[in-house]
């Protein structure tokens, strides 16, 4: 019944793009910000360069000077050290290397956030693939970081045997994105209570023979014993008008278990937080019969 609900009310990547339209202020946050540091460090350099050139050109006439015979007066010496301060050179050498890094710092954090939207965008992945399963996790982790890093720190505590899993990375993307963008919103909700400062999720994978299982799991608010039976429906949501589209887990469990054949369960406690455990098999039925089913 959920399935017939979701594909009468979902065009083909509808879902996507709303996840997408959710997260995209976020995302340009993220960009924004480093591109602002890369703006006023930028503007330094120049500024640096400009007075480094100053003092190469008086040091280049007393050099020229020097060579042609003349010996340079006392005023001579006594400019170059006042253009040595003006331009201070101990504070430039210091600095301009302190800058550099930090500009090279943000151009990865804005390529590694242009990646990480190219390999969630990509329109050819709903496909059945062998598919990295940590890097679609770390991919979602960078596209959701600005609904989790004001609240929360996220860790990473993924199995480096784990074997490539055949499944549609894009489906895969939309599974994690709403976990780990859930964490946060109860995080959020337990945080807006005063009962902390900062929660934790931490997202976990394991390799179980021929399985594969996620694990995120958060410290937030938890899931009231009157919504355990309600949030895998379809348009249920514990969201405020406009927060969500009600699609999130009844999309996620269709994906799972419909779309591959795999599981999803929770364990929560309210006040203390929510383990979601997805566990997808190795081997898949091809491409066709899956889409057949879906």
């Amino acid at each position: 019944m959920i399935e017939d609900t979701l594909s009468r009310k979902l065009p083909p990547d509808l879902d996507k793009l709303q996840m997408l339209g959710r997260l995209v202020s976020g995302i340009t946050h993220e960009i924004n910000t480093p591109m602002h540091y890369l703006e006023h460090n930028l503007t330094f350099l120049k500024v640096a360069f400009k007075d480094l050139m100053r003092l190469q050109e008086h040091c280049c006439t007393l050099l020229q000077n020097i060579q042609a015979g003349e010996q340079p007066d006392n005023s001579a010496w006594q400019e170059l050290a006042k253009l040595k301060s003006e331009v201070e050179l101990d504070y430039l050498q210091t600095e301009i290397g302190k800058t550099l890094e930090q500009s090279i710092e943000g151009i990865d954090m804005v390529s590694g956030i242009v990646l990480a939207l190219k390999d969630f965008s990509h329109q050819s992945q709903r496909d059945f693939s062998m598919t990295d399963i940590n890097k679609c996790i770390e991919t979602a982790c960078t596209i959701s970081r600005h609904e989790w890093k004001k609240v929360a720190d996220l860790q990473l505590e993924l199995a480096g045997d784990l074997p490539f899993l055949f499944c549609s990375r894009d489906e895969i993307h939309q599974v994690l994105l709403n976990l780990i963008v859930n964490s946060a919103h109860a995080i959020t909700e337990k945080k807006d209570t005063g009962r902390y400062d900062r929660g934790t999720i931490t997202v976990k994978t394991k390799s179980l023979g021929d399985q594969v299982e996620i694990r995120v799991e958060d410290d937030g608010a938890g899931i009231t014993e009157e919504n355990r039976n309600k949030i895998f429906m379809a348009d249920f949501t514990t969201k405020k008008a406009g927060a969500g589209t009600g699609f999130g887990l009844s999309l996620v469990r269709h994906i799972v278990e419909i779309r591959h054949h795999g599981n999803i369960c929770f364990e929560s406690v309210p006040g203390s937080g929510t383990v979601f455990t997805v566990v997808l098999p190795h081997r898949q039925p091809d491409q066709k019969s899956c889409e057949a089913e879906s």
